[in-house]
């Protein structure tokens, strides 16, 4: 499923004051059971009302387990169906990276894709749209092309995932299209902790957006995973911050202070 050409319904973008957060945790390669109990046990945890949005690590559920990619992606629905029963359990979106698996004319591709799911439904998703060649993605996942928000109840939600993060162009066209609020799902190293905590500031301030982005922790193989998930504000306040360690925060999103700081002067219109 690909919300690459969504259809955006002009004047249902605006977003309703609601809950933001998310999920901190060390994703264990290849377990996609532990990772659905964690996911589970940090929304007990949260606790987060109704109306609300959590957003998890990227590949959150099974990592970056190359040998058994096909097999991970062939469990996504019914993975996305789990987290549909825990979006309705709490009335709120969540949204996170799984591989999805597309067969055309007889070929099949894996994309990193962003899905957000609702209490109800999925509400749509948005492929990961550059491939980070150092740890072979290129050589495992195809690239989504032309990210578009996705519509849903809280208004018009844009997503990155990891490496999308670096490209500024990603965020504003998706601003652009109306989105109030960007999500990043990432699994980005401790090495270069300062540039993602740096530019999820710079993707806010530049299109006057929440951002929630969230983080995985831990250590896989030899690389530490920087944790430090953060939600912002329009104005690039940090309004939360985690650590390294696992960790589940949440947050009011006022949807007046993003209009207060478009009124000062605008910079998406």
């Amino acid at each position: 499923m690909s919300n690459d050409n969504v259809n955006i319904q002009t004047g249902k973008g605006e977003l309703l004051p609601c809950q933001g957060g998310f999920l901190q945790f060390d994703v264990k390669q290849g377990d996609p059971e532990h990772n659905l109990a964690a996911l589970r046990q940090g929304l007990a945890s949260l606790a987060i009302h109704s109306p609300g949005l959590v957003v998890l690590p990227e590949q959150w559920a099974a990592g970056f387990d190359y040998p058994r990619m096909d097999e991970h992606a062939g469990h996504t629905p019914e993975l996305l169906e789990a987290v549909k029963e825990q979006a309705g359990k709490y009335n709120i979106h969540i949204a996170g990276s799984l591989p999805e698996m597309e067969e055309v004319e007889g070929r099949t591709r894996i994309f990193n894709t962003l899905y957000i799911v609702g209490p109800s439904e999925i509400a749509g998703s948005i492929r990961k749209q550059r491939l980070f060649a150092p740890m072979d993605e290129d050589k495992f996942f195809a690239a989504g092309i032309d990210p578009e928000p996705v519509l849903t109840d809280l208004g018009l939600l844009a997503g990155m995932v990891c490496f999308d993060l670096r490209f500024p162009e990603l965020a504003r066209t998706q601003a652009m299209g109306g989105a109030q609020l960007l999500m990043i799902s990432a699994q980005w190293p401790a090495a270069r902790r300062n540039h993602w905590r740096i530019l999820l500031q710079a993707r806010a301030i530049e299109n006057q957006v929440f951002v929630i982005g969230c983080n995985r922790c831990g250590t896989t193989d030899e690389t530490e995973f920087g944790g430090h998930s953060m939600i912002i504000a329009p104005d690039g306040t940090i309004l939360a911050e985690a650590d390294d360690q696992p960790s589940a925060m949440a947050v009011s999103l006022d949807s007046e202070l993003l209009a207060k700081t478009r009124r000062l002067f605008t910079t998406v219109e």
